[in-house]
């Protein structure tokens, strides 16, 4: 029991603390001026191809609305879930239609059992040390319903970090825990980097629709840059 208790009280910490870093960062209007990242056409074009489009699903990580808005617009119903208060409140504001749609908090916050034909989690379930985002992850394709598609982002080994920061963690399969150093008001807060195996072996029950690629474009630009992340789309058996 004292084990358990350690491990949600770390849980909650960790919640607590990324939940402080993106309010600062939305109230800083992070991401407001880009454009949505070009996975979103990818995603939009999978659940086309498998009949889920339009339809309803879930955005988990919703942000303040970057890609959230033109996933909505393609077709998608979704409920924009995320644990910043203030990312949710930048999309109200910019969208008070979407109030009813919008949920404060984290997966454990949706009644249990239920699930979504289509599930969208980016740059989301790195957040944490690794048992963390494993933990995310796993959480995140209960949800996914049956025929239904898992559409993932995540931070990738390799990238070189535009914030300070330090390696709390290095693990056998090659992907590393970083901590992010605070700075300018901004929060401490944790992030894993994955390698395409240790993904790969998460998401072996699901079935690739668009297997795991490394994507390093600089949103801002167009251009390659230092961040690199793994992104797919997955589909769970019927």
């Amino acid at each position: 029991m004292k084990h358990n208790e350690n491990d949600k009280a770390l849980e909650d910490r960790q919640r607590q603390m990324a939940a402080a870093f993106w309010d600062h960062e939305y109230a800083q209007d992070r991401f407001a001026d880009l454009p949505p990242d070009p996975f979103v056409t990818d995603i939009l074009g999978a659940a086309w191809a498998h009949g889920l489009l339009p339809g309803p699903g879930i955005y988990i990580g919703v942000g303040n609305g970057r890609n959230y808005f033109p996933l909505v617009e393609g077709g998608l119903d979704l409920v924009g879930l995320d644990i910043s208060t203030v990312g949710l409140a930048a999309i109200r504001k910019r969208a008070p239609g979407h109030y009813a749609r919008l949920v404060h908090g984290d997966l454990s916050v949706l009644p249990a059992g239920e699930t979504f034909p289509v599930v969208i989690g980016l740059n989301v379930f790195h957040h944490g040390d690794r048992d963390t985002a494993y933990a995310h992850i796993r959480a995140a394709l209960e949800v996914v319903a049956p025929g239904g598609l898992f559409c993932i982002r995540v931070n990738a080994v390799g990238t070189t970090p535009g914030r300070p920061s330090e390696v709390a963690a290095e693990y056998d399969d090659g992907s590393v825990t970083r901590r992010y150093l605070p700075e300018d008001g901004m929060p401490p807060l944790l992030s894993h980097f994955f390698t395409s195996a240790a993904l790969t072996g998460l998401l072996a029950a699901y079935e690739p629709v668009l297997p795991l690629t490394l994507d390093d474009t600089d949103i801002a630009t167009g251009r390659p840059g230092d961040w690199r992340r793994w992104q797919g789309v997955y589909r769970r058996p019927a």
